[in-house]
Order: C-alpha cells, then sequence, then structure tokens
C-alpha cells in the first residue's frame, strides 16, 4: 500500500502525542508524518544466538485515544511493504481507529528502516520473478537469509509488545500481514484481543501452484464483465483458456497507440494474461474489460485491445522505491514458501522436478490457463535460491478463539475467497465480510466504504453484514471492436458506404466510453485504439481516432454533451455530424443527409471523470504477490 502524501499532513497533523515514553522505547518524531512517533528497538538477528548480528528494528506510535490500554498493532503486506509507511495510509483511510486506539507499527526486519535488504538486480525485476535476480540476491544476503521470515517477524512483534509494556493486542493485518497475524496468535494466545484479517493468507498453505488462484477467476470473469458479457461472451473463463492455448501455438503481435497517437508494437503470450488478471486485483476494471479484448483476439487476430489492457496494467508491476518496498525481502519467500521440489534436490534437477509434479495434475487444475503458467512468481524466483537455512515451521496448530473479522474482496486472486473462508471455520465465532467487485486489500481499495465501516462495527461490538453491496467498476459494456470497414453492416435504415460509416463511428464512441473508465486507468488522454488520439481538458476531444481501419474521427464536446465530429479515411464516407448523448446522429456524409439512432451515444466524460476519480483515490499495494 503506498502513502497519499496530499493528504497526510491534513490529517495526522491533528495528532497530538502526549503519553509518555513506554517501556525500553524512546520516542521522537517520525519523518513520514506529522504527529506519529517513531522509537528504535533492537532485536536480534538470530534467536538462538549461533549466528550472531541485530537488527534495528523501527516502531511507530499514534497515541490520540483518550481509551487507555486499548492497542492496535498495524502488520503490512508483501512481505517487502514499509509498514510504518503503510500504518499511515490504513489511519488515513480509516481515521477512526485513532480514536479507539492507541495504534503500533514496525518496518518489518529488512525492510523500510529497520535495517533495510537490497539487492539491485532484483529491485530492478519488475515481476519480481527473475531466476538469476534472486540467484545473486541470496549470495548478496548470504547466510543471514534464514532469519527474514515468519516466525522472526512473529518473536519480533512479541518484542515489541514487550518493550511498550502492553497486555493484549488488536492485530490489524492485511494480506502478508495477516499471516503475521495468525502466527502470532497462535505463539502468543494468551495476548491476543481480536483479529482483523483483510485478504488472508493461510499459514498452512502447502500448495505450490497457487491454484485457489485459478479456481478464482472463471467466477470473477463472470461477475465483473459489464451487463453479463451479453453480445461479447457466453463464457469468458472458456474463452480465455481458447485463447492459451491459441498463443501457446503462436504469440499474438499487433500495435497500440500512445497519448500522442504514436504506434507502438506489442506481444501477448499467456503469461502476460495471466499477469493481467493478478494485476486486476488492484483495479477490477481491467478484468472487467478482458473478455471482449479476448475475443477480439479470438474472432479477428486482434490484439490491439488486449495491448491496450496490458499497457495499463504495467504500471502495477513499476519497481517500488526500495524503503517503501523491499524486494529483497520479498525474495526471502524462498526461505518458507511452498514449492514443488523437496529440500536436496539439486539446483539442476528443481525445473524437471517442478514440470512433472505440474503436470501430473489434471490440466483443469489450472483452468483457465495451464502449467505452463504456473511455474511464474515464486517458483521462477526461487528455481536457484539455495535450500532453506532451517527446518520447516510446524503446520496445523490451533487458532486461540478470539474475536476475529476477516475481510475479503469477492474479485481478489491474490487471497480467493476460498482461503479466508477455509481459515474463518477454524476460529470458533469468527465473522466474514465479503466485498463484490474488490480485489486485493478491502481497506483502501472498497470505495464504497462498506467495507471500513464493518471493520468499526466489529470493533464497537455490534453485528456486521456478511455480504457488502457490489462496488461497480464503471466499465462499460463495450461490443468487440471490428477489425475491418467491410465486414460493418450498415446502420439501421442507412445503406451502402454513408451507412457502413454510421456504423463504424458507432463503434468508435463505444470504444471511446471504454477508453475513458477505469479499464483503461483514467489519465484523461489517450491513443485511439488503431491510431490519432483523445484528451479529456474542460471537453472531450478527438484527434484523428481511429477504431475502425479506414474511419478517422475527430471532434469535441459541445456545450449540450453531445459531440460534433469530422469524418474522414480511405474508407469512410467524409462529413459532418452531430451526435447527441442519446446517440442521435445528424449531418451530411459522403454528399448525402443523414439521420440515424446510434447504440453508443456521445462519452460522458463528466461522469467518467468522476468515477476515475473515485478509482484514483483507493490504496494501491506493493506490486508483488503474496
Amino acid at each position: 500500500m503506498t502513502m497519499r502524501p496530499a493528504m497526510t499532513t491534513a490529517v495526522l497533523a491533528l495528532l497530538v502525542l502526549a503519553a509518555p515514553a513506554e517501556g525500553k522505547l524512546r520516542w521522537r518524531g517520525c519523518p513520514e508524518a506529522e504527529g506519529v512517533k517513531c522509537a528504535r528497538l533492537s532485536v536480534p538477528l538470530d534467536r538462538s544466538g549461533a549466528t550472531p548480528g541485530k537488527i534495528p528494528l523501527r516502531v511507530a506510535r499514534v497515541a490520540l485515544s483518550r481509551r487507555r490500554g486499548h492497542y492496535m498493532m498495524y502488520l503490512s503486506g508483501g512481505p517487502g511493504g514499509a509498514g510504518v509507511i503503510e500504518m499511515i495510509d490504513v489511519l488515513l483511510t480509516v481515521p477512526q481507529l485513532i480514536r479507539d486506539f492507541t495504534v503500533l507499527g514496525f518496518d518489518q526486519r529488512g525492510t523500510g528502516r529497520s535495517g533495510l535488504l537490497r539487492c539491485p538486480a532484483i529491485e530492478h525485476d519488475p515481476r519480481l520473478r527473475s531466476t538469476s535476480a534472486a540467484e545473486a540476491c541470496a549470495r548478496r544476503i548470504g547466510p543471514k537469509r534464514a532469519f527474514y521470515t515468519t516466525p522472526d517477524s512473529v518473536e519480533d512483534m512479541e518484542a515489541i509488545r514487550k518493550a511498550t509494556g502492553v497486555d493484549k493486542l488488536t492485530l490489524f493485518g492485511i494480506s502478508y500481514g495477516t499471516e503475521l497475524a495468525l502466527e502470532y496468535a497462535r505463539a502468543y494466545p494468551t495476548h491476543v484481543e481480536r483479529m482483523i484479517l483483510d485478504s488472508t493468507v493461510d499459514p498452512d498453505d502447502t500448495d505450490p501452484f497457487g491454484l485457489a488462484g485459478f479456481r478464482a477467476m472463471p467466477p470473477t470473469l463472470r461477475a465483473l464483465c459489464p451487463a453479463g458479457c451479453s453480445g461479447v461472451s457466453a463464457d469468458p473463463a472458456a474463452d480465455l483458456s481458447a485463447l492459451v492455448a491459441k498463443l501457446r501455438a503462436a504469440p499474438l503481435r499487433g500495435r497500440w497507440y500512445d497519448a500522442r497517437g504514436r504506434s507502438r508494437r506489442g506481444t501477448v503470450r499467456p503469461t502476460a494474461l495471466s499477469d493481467l488478471m493478478y494485476d486486476a486485483d488492484y483495479n477490477p476494471a481491467l478484468r472487467a474489460g478482458l473478455p471482449m479484448a479476448v475475443r477480439a483476439a479470438l474472432d479477428h487476430d486482434d490484439a490491439a485491445p488486449l495491448l491496450r489492457l496490458l499497457n495499463a496494467s504495467d504500471q502495477y508491476a513499476l519497481p517500488s522505491d526500495p524503503r517503501d518496498f523491499s524486494a529483497a525481502r520479498y525474495a526471502t519467500v524462498c526461505e518458507e514458501t511452498p514449492l514443488p521440489w523437496p529440500r536436496g534436490t539439486p539446483l539442476a534437477d528443481r525445473s524437471r522436478v517442478a514440470r512433472e509434479r505440474a503436470l501430473a495434475l489434471p490440466p483443469s487444475a489450472y483452468f483457465p490457463f495451464d502449467a505452463e503458467v504456473a511455474y511464474a512468481d515464486e517458483i521462477d524466483l526461487c528455481l536457484r535460491w539455495p535450500d532453506p537455512g532451517r527446518p520447516p515451521r510446524p503446520v496445523g496448530a490451533p487458532y486461540p478463539a478470539v474475536p476475529t473479522l476477516f475481510l475479503q474482496g469477492e474479485e481478489d486472486l491474490r487471497t480467493p475467497p476460498e482461503v479466508s473462508a477455509r481459515v474463518a471455520t477454524l476460529i470458533p465465532g469468527a465473522r466474514r465480510v465479503t466485498v463484490p467487485g474488490v480485489g486485493h486489500a478491502i481497506i483502501g481499495a472498497d470505495t464504497s466504504g462498506c467495507g471500513s465501516r464493518q471493520l468499526l462495527r466489529f470493533l464497537a461490538d455490534k453485528s456486521v453484514r456478511d455480504r457488502c453491496p457490489r462496488v461497480p467498476t464503471d466499465v462499460p459494456a463495450t461490443g468487440v471492436p471490428p477489425s475491418s470497414f467491410a465486414q460493418l453492416p450498415p446502420a439501421p435504415g442507412l445503406t451502402g458506404k454513408a451507412g457502413q460509416t454510421v456504423s463504424a463511428i458507432d463503434a468508435t464512441l463505444d470504444f471511446v466510453d471504454f477508453a475513458l473508465s477505469p479499464a483503461i486507468d483514467f489519465q484523461g488522454r489517450g491513443g485511439g485504439l488503431r491510431g490519432g488520439s483523445y484528451r479529456l481538458g474542460r471537453r472531450l476531444t478527438l484527434s484523428e481516432v481511429v477504431v475502425v481501419p479506414g474511419v478517422r474521427v475527430s471532434g469535441r464536446e459541445l456545450h449540450s454533451g453531445g459531440m460534433r465530429l469530422r469524418v474522414a479515411g480511405s474508407a469512410a464516407a467524409h462529413g459532418r455530424i452531430e451526435v447527441s448523448r442519446r446517440g442521435r446522429l445528424r449531418g451530411r456524409l459522403g454528399g448525402r443527409r443523414v439521420r440515424a439512432r446510434l447504440a453508443n451515444g456521445a462519452p460522458h466524460p463528466a461522469t467518467l471523470f468522476g468515477a476515475a476519480l473515485a478509482q484514483a483515490a483507493t490504496v494501491t499495494p506493493p506490486p508483488a504477490r503474496p
């Protein structure tokens, strides 16, 4: 999760800390935000004492609450996320927490300002799956890599609890932070007041291929597709599976156009589609646009819609500042993550063993993808990472019967709904709230605020609802873009070239509506599907936008909300027309006066702008799969 600096001063300037220093910690101001106090707590690298060294844990505290004795500890995601920054972001999102609790947070060992681990090669690996970068990182960290694991962080939590003189903690974890919360509750049940688990990671998971994520894909595709995919796809998961098989035979190549209308080349491969599916955990609108783009690739070998979505998703794989997210700390998941080869397997044999184990499962286990896609992320990342330096931790220990709330996005693939549902059955009396339309990390991503309200009701010992209303993606139902002018039928009531041109205008406005939605990640400007560009300033302007080959559409929005357009191009009937917001078209094309009713009216940039701002206000977690 990343902090929104513009809001930090406005909200956290109110936090006047008057509490005295606690235990062994000496509190001073934090540079991240006014009103937050920080301290250093030195803990052993290796608590057995066999490997010397200390780690200076950075601990933060926000103590505005008048309710003495109520402590919450925030546990960050990744692993690799800088916990103090994440804690501040959560408090900006749910400020009520600082009125009810003294909130503690810390940069987990190896992250932020707690002995930050640095591995330059992996910091430049956008998908955190480079085998060679991880191998270099393991050499750089050396044998100390064995002491950056969940059990170590659990003991760090206990050290912080003792140093602050706290008896019981309310644990609040997001993503990997939920695994920390659950493992701490197992180890120190008498010191846990309650737990809030947002996007749950199962500490006992032994599946090296992430099959739960694959199982979650078909229902989320159906749930997100606008208008139930009517007119686009009867089964979007089956379509995606068919395209993956097609791409295995030959990648799909094509062009997309940037905000200046410049042509860019791109290639679509199965792993890129899988990455897009997981990237959409942070923006489900991306996934909502996928069924249309997949159909274009299947029906017309048209890569353009997919390349636009892939370009929009690239921002979720941009390398982070190491102080915000430690890629090296994330790489240490190789010390404890389930992997498809037993300890002691020679490095040269690991790929073969992983492949044999993957292919031993039925192909349906990876639907709508295949076993080759399942090799990505941790498997490739850990392929040449040395065997873990310590024995595997035991699994299956019981959880304490403490009040627990699970928050679950129904469109989450990183931590799928079935995981939180299963873990919730193991904690007596646990409550679980799901939010349809939301992916990973409810707090910050749920623009409706329903998840946050249920969290506060839970903390107030009030009833919570099991399921929130669906959060819309604000993606319009969009038809498959025509790949040629010849395939277009004339618009109803019209004939010939002018009638086909009206249909091309209809398809162009359909795409512009889609491009302005959060599916392309609204920026106010972008390229046409096959050329030209659009820009949204005070009014929407189209500059030779090409959606149907041979038809260029230019123009601008009118005060009425409609658009005045100029149509040109080698295939089109040239002319000028006006289109109302309700889709009424009139003007002249090819020297003929034309009137028609379009399926798609002029785009509504004011409405789209508001929807996009809501999307932009969501919190974006670090680009790494737990």
